[in-house]
Order: C-alpha cells, then structure tokens, then sequence
C-alpha cells in the first residue's frame, strides 16, 4: 500500500547558493510552525526517475553527527524538494561573508567537517563538491557537512565517473578527464581551506580574471588558481603547508588521506587568535587581546601603525609603495 501525503512549506526567505542545479530557502512548517532549509532541485536536471531520490538516500544511507540529515523529501511536476534542519549561522559561506576567521576558527571548523569527508571515504563515497556553501554552521557551532547530490560511490579499482563538475573548485586532472578518486576530495578541501583563510572575496576576484571557463580550466591545470602562495600575513607557514600539499597539481602528491590533513591541522599553534578585518579597501587591522596593527593608506602610500613593541605607545612604519610591501612587513611583525 502507498500513502501519498501533503506537506504544506511557506517561503520565507532565498538563500545565496553557488548551486547551479538547485535553490535553497528557508520555509516554515505550516503544520509544524518549525522552520527548514528547503533544497529545491530542478527535475529537467535529472534524465533518469530512478535518480530523483538518490541524493537524499545517500545521506540517509549515513550516519554521522557532521552530516546533514534529511526530514522529509518529496515531489510535485516540476522539481524534487528536500528538507532539511535550519540553523540560524547559516553556511560557512555566509561566515566568511560577513567576517573574518581566526586560525583557530579555522581548524575547528575544518577538523569537524573533515571528519564527516573520512567517514564517507570509510564508505566508499566521493563528496566531490566540498565548498564553504556546502558546509552549515550548527547551532551548537559545529560544521555540517551537506549536499551530496554529486556525491559518488568508488568502484571495485578506488575510482568513479563525474560529468558535473562546479567550476570554481574544479580539480586539475578533472580538466582532462572525468575519472576521479579521492584525491578530489582532497583538493576541494584544500580549495575550500584556501577560502577560509583568504576570504570569498579574494577567492572570486581571481576567478573574474579569467574570460571564460576553458581559461580558468587551463589556469587549473597549470596550477595558477587559485594564486598559490598568495596569504593575509597573519596565515601561518604551517596552514599554508597543508593547503598548498592539498592542492598540487599532480594528485599522487596530495595528501593520502583525510586524516593526515587532521593531523597536521591538530599540530597548529602558530598565530591562532589574531583577528583580520578589511575596513574598506584601503583599510584593514588585525587585533589580539590588547595588541593591534593597522594598514592604511594616505597620500598614495601604504603606512603601518601598531603596538607590538611593549616599550612605546605605538610604531609606525610609512611610505610603503604596495599593499603587499606591507603584508610583508606585517608579517615579519606577528612573528616577532
């Protein structure tokens, strides 16, 4: 016998989403009087019946408190809906939206949803599209890994097949063929890392460099994006390490594993608490308990004012030609 029941959900508000096959809302319950994150996937976009359901079976197939889970799924003519919890933080995209993150916001927010990425690697699963969009911040702060609708299980030899790749976190050998492992995983990790430190902003103004998708593929391949090597002074050597060996272009050189990314990012100790913000475009601080530094500019030079030094009010250095002339120096500051 087949039920067939109605759920009644009341739009509330659209969500920013890098998604290209599907938009996200928050909807309240009506019948509940609970507020969701609606999931609403276009069924133009899936050729097969069979596959309608097949996102939300894989994460009901899992069992992890850093997984989303699902609450109810349904159907109608046109689009296939998935319900899911509402946390009020939103997404990690939403975070780095709105601020900054220390280094230790950083670990702990990685090292949570990290742990969900190796248990579904335990299961012979691909993510394949880990972002900051993708990862929910709970209400009790932990890291929520969710949307599984490119996820993929391995065959018998540790590969699969992905057709749909999302540009921005494309990897490079997914810009020659479309077999993958789960070095994939890996690298998004790393791409996603490199946000969490850098900032949205940053990340997608080096993708407006590029004219066109085939540019940014071949930028990809290169190993040109995103910029290696390119940090806000306060990012420790150490982070930079384990972002940079995510990230490589030949894949056997990536980490092994996801628990060896953990494990590095567990050994961190270096600058955890500094606070970066961008004030407008030719101001920025970052602050530590009492001390600060400023980066600003005046008269067509950059200049750096700080309190580091415990014997003087404050240290000022002036007539720096470049923003990243000044990154240098601040850098040399925090490590003092």
């Amino acid at each position: 016998m087949q039920i067939s029941t109605r759920i009644n959900l009341k739009i509330l508000k659209k969500i920013d989403s890098e998604g290209v096959n599907s938009a996200l809302y928050i909807v309240e319950d009506t019948q509940l009087g609970s507020k969701f994150i609606l999931k609403q996937i276009d069924k133009k976009n899936l050729k097969e019946y069979e596959k309608y359901f097949e996102e939300s079976k894989k994460i009901c197939s899992l069992n992890h408190p850093n997984i989303i889970s699902i609450k109810h799924a349904s159907y109608d003519d046109k689009y296939i809906y998935i319900v899911m919890p509402y946390f009020k933080k939103g997404s990690l995209y939403n975070l780095l939206q709105n601020e900054s993150l220390t280094i230790r916001e950083i670990i702990k927010y990685a090292l949570d949803f990290l742990q969900a990425v190796y248990y579904i690697h335990k299961n012979n699963m691909l993510h394949c599209d880990i972002k900051p969009n993708n990862i929910l911040i709970s209400d009790e702060n932990k890291a929520i890994l969710t949307d599984f609708g490119s996820a993929l299980y391995l065959n018998e030899d540790g590969n699969a097949k992905l057709k749909n790749v999302y540009y921005k976190h494309i990897a490079p050998e997914q810009c020659l063929n479309s077999t993958i492992n789960k070095k994939i995983d890996i690298y998004q990790i790393g791409t996603t890392l490199y946000r969490m430190c850098n900032g949205n902003e940053e990340y997608n103004k080096q993708v407006r460099r590029y004219k066109d998708l085939n540019s940014l593929k071949i930028a990809c391949a290169n190993g040109k994006f995103p910029v290696r090597k390119k940090y806000l002074p306060h990012i420790p050597k150490s982070m930079i390490l384990i972002i940079e060996k995510c990230l490589k272009v030949n894949k056997d050189e990536r980490y092994n594993n996801v628990l060896e990314i953990m494990n590095d990012l567990s050994l961190i100790n270096e600058n955890l608490d500094w606070r970066y913000q961008k004030i407008d475009k030719e101001n920025y601080s970052w602050t530590f308990n009492e001390k600060y530094i400023y980066l600003y500019k005046e008269t067509g030079y950059w200049n750096i004012k700080h309190n580091i030094n415990k014997d003087i009010e404050y240290s000022q250095v002036k007539s720096l030609e470049t923003k990243a002339q000044g990154y240098r120096v601040i850098r040399k500051i925090i490590n003092m």
